[in-house]
């Protein structure tokens, strides 16, 4: 930089010139964007469950309720079985999906949907009219399914559309094709006798209704600043290296300038003293 003194004037040139075709990205992802968000409203509801009666030897007992809507979340849960009991719930319209990992305290991010070797979204959830779970040592067990896999479990999604008309299109077709009106049937079998009155049976279903579609915007001023920051930030890496070496090579001039002066101060020294010997010398003789 000290030999070349348009180095720095090059270099925020450049760094302008950055900001300005970053700016233009940000204002034209902000202005012109074929992304949309869609708001759904989730909504829980216990449903009331009906005890519908159990056998003769009392090893199977079942329950029944009924939902009605979109369905993204159903959870039932049982207390006071027998250890090993099986807990099955049957739908009658539609199938839903499950799997032991959902929901799960054990499962680390689990999603019904994972990308394959493909990198395509792929359906690891076993759909079917019904699914069961065993009791554990305690009596209790817990079954937890989707009624639908495409609506949001958030209640934010995004589609590529050409115009909001059409994303909102594809958000009310998405409610529409998951609404059901559904009777749920809940069987507890058992190799012991079921005590009906000490068995607790609860059901949490979570329903999404359409609210609104948005077209997705970021915030200019807030992009650009994270923008500049990682320039900033990107510069200060690159520079970090040649300006070290041109310190550290300042400081060597500088420490062989400092020798040189002190060398060159011995050397006259010495060359006085030499003088001054010769001259007494010279008057001795």
């Amino acid at each position: 930089m000290a030999q070349n003194p348009n180095m720095m004037r090059t270099l925020i040139g450049l760094g302008l010139t950055l900001i300005l075709i970053l700016s233009y990205a940000v204002y034209s992802a902000t202005v012109d964007t074929s992304y949309y968000l869609y708001h759904f409203d989730s909504e829980e509801q216990h449903p009331t469950i009906t005890h519908q009666g159990g056998a003769a030897d009392n090893t199977t007992h079942t329950w029944t309720f009924q939902t009605e809507g979109a369905l993204t979340w159903i959870n039932i849960s049982a207390e006071g079985l027998p250890a090993g009991a099986m807990l099955t719930a049957e739908v009658s319209a539609g199938e839903w999906w499950s799997h032991e990992m959902l929901g799960s305290d054990e499962a680390t991010r689990f999603s019904c949907r994972e990308l394959n070797s493909d990198f395509q979204l792929i359906n690891v959830c076993q759909a079917s009219t019904s699914h069961s779970a065993e009791a554990d040592n305690e009596g209790e067990v817990i079954l937890r399914g989707l009624g639908s896999p495409d609506l949001p479990l958030t209640g934010l999604g995004s589609v590529n559309a050409l115009s909001v008309e059409e994303a909102e299109s594809y958000a009310r077709e998405m409610e529409n094709n998951s609404y059901y009106s559904r009777l749920w049937t809940v069987t507890i079998e058992s190799d012991d006798e079921i005590h009906s009155d000490f068995v607790d049976i609860t059901a949490l279903v979570v329903n999404n209704t359409y609210s609104h579609t948005a077209m997705f915007q970021v915030d200019p001023f807030t992009e650009l600043m994270w923008s500049v920051t990682a320039l900033i930030g990107c510069f200060g890496i690159a520079l970090l290296i040649p300006v070290s070496v041109y310190i550290a090579s300042r400081a060597k001039e500088r420490r062989d300038e400092r020798v040189r002066i002190e060398a060159e101060g011995v050397d006259s020294q010495n060359s006085e003293d030499y003088s001054e010997i010769d001259e007494k010398h010279s008057d001795g003789g």
